[in-house]
């Protein structure tokens, strides 16, 4: 997976504390784009872990051009003398016109600003005013690739990685599932691919969050946590929450994304679940914190990611897993989730039922899933990222 020509540019960099005195200063640049599309997400967490990381790197200087926004990410806490961050209020909410404001304001920036060593964009468009020794790109999923027609913008999404990912001068990989997927898809060479995986948010608790929670709980529960479009398979939980009889005994906790959709709502009224789904829509970490750590059970159901924070999250804070039987999900978690196959609805039903009601092999999991979520640190993640860009340099 190692380019010759990176090889021939990779420097001793293994941390802030033991980077190489000979090493040249690095100058790094993030675009606005995610911060324009969203405020929070895994996307906008991502760059803003890895500038936090750089912000302890002496030779790393970072430049991240927000622009309009309202990121909930604390940018204004990092080191200024090692990380620039250049933001406007936030006066459009997330969306298209918010980012064509920024894309003027950034083009401005690029034509007054020089050459910098890195540029990572931070979706998969490159902005063509950046003038930049090295393009890094990260490669999330191929979602809209796998299922093409299940989303309207799935061509115009492929044009875009199939413009950008050739031209890279390296690629991250968030899983090797991730990589396997894109080079299915893409005339990429695999010599300039590399698998860096996410980090884990330590997410906080709190003693006001777990009272709030407790307000709006009748009895113990399943958590469903994110967005729910078609390919995380939210409709294939309340089947299986019907199916397997666990409505008589638990409530479904679905938090984040937006408030439930009308067809959401009819599928929860038709199978008899309305007085045992709760829906949060707007969610502090705290609370998040909370809600796995009383959970009876985390379910993931996805047909498919890319990594997957969710599961990591739940086994950091001792709640039981049961996940799909996905590439992804198995190579970030290992064997300690409940699996069941996404394809087949009596296995989902099956699992959920064992999943819920297996104390030994509930306990188990626990025990386990606690190692395995201490894997992924960002430190991790950010050393092996600044490493590769020093590979670029």
């Amino acid at each position: 997976m190692h380019s010759p020509t990176l090889e021939r540019r990779k420097a001793a960099t293994a941390s802030p504390s033991t980077a190489s005195p000979g090493n040249l200063p690095l100058r790094v640049l993030y675009d606005h784009q995610v911060f324009s599309l969203q405020n929070a997400g895994g996307a906008s967490r991502y760059f803003f872990e890895l500038a936090r990381y750089l912000a302890k790197v002496p030779e790393a200087h970072t430049d991240v051009w927000l622009g309009m926004n309202g990121t909930v990410y604390p940018f204004a806490e990092l080191d200024r003398r090692q990380v620039h961050v250049s933001g406007l209020p936030e006066w459009l909410p997330p969306g298209k016109p918010r980012y064509l404001a920024n894309e003027l304001w950034s083009n401005a920036k690029a034509l007054l600003g020089g050459k910098v060593d890195v540029y990572h964009p931070t979706t998969y468009r490159c902005m063509p005013v950046i003038r930049a020794r090295r393009l890094v790109a990260t490669h999330h999923d191929c979602t809209h690739e796998r299922f093409p027609n299940r989303f309207p913008t799935a061509k115009t999404i492929f044009r875009a990685r199939k413009q950008l990912l050739p031209r890279a001068d390296a690629i991250i990989c968030v899983s090797e599932a991730c990589r396997q997927d894109m080079l299915r898809f893409y005339n990429v060479d695999p010599a300039k691919t590399r698998i860096i995986h996410h980090g884990l948010t330590r997410l906080p608790r709190s003693d006001e969050a777990a009272a709030e929670l407790k307000r709006v709980l009748r009895r113990p529960y399943l958590l469903f946590v994110g967005m729910r479009a078609w390919f995380k398979n939210f409709h294939g939980l309340l089947q299986a929450f019907h199916d397997s009889g666990l409505k008589d005994s638990l409530d479904l906790l679905v938090l984040g994304a937006s408030p439930l959709k009308d067809e959401e709502k009819a599928m929860i009224s038709r199978l008899g679940l309305a007085g045992c789904v709760i829906s949060l829509s707007k969610v502090s970490d705290a609370l998040l914190a909370e809600a796995y750590a009383g959970a009876r059970l985390f379910v993931y159901p996805s047909f498919n990611e890319g990594f997957g924070f969710p599961p990591i999250e739940a086994m950091s804070l001792d709640c039981p897993v049961l996940a799909s039987r996905i590439p992804s999900i198995t190579e970030v978690c290992g064997e300690v989730p409940f699996y069941f196959d996404p394809a087949d609805q009596d296995s989902f039903s099956r699992e959920l039922l064992r999943a819920a009601g297996d104390e030994r092999a509930r306990a188990q999991a626990i025990a386990r899933g606690k190692e395995i979520a201490a894997r992924y640190t960002w430190e991790k993640c950010g050393q092996q990222t600044l490493a590769l860009y020093r590979e670029c340099q």
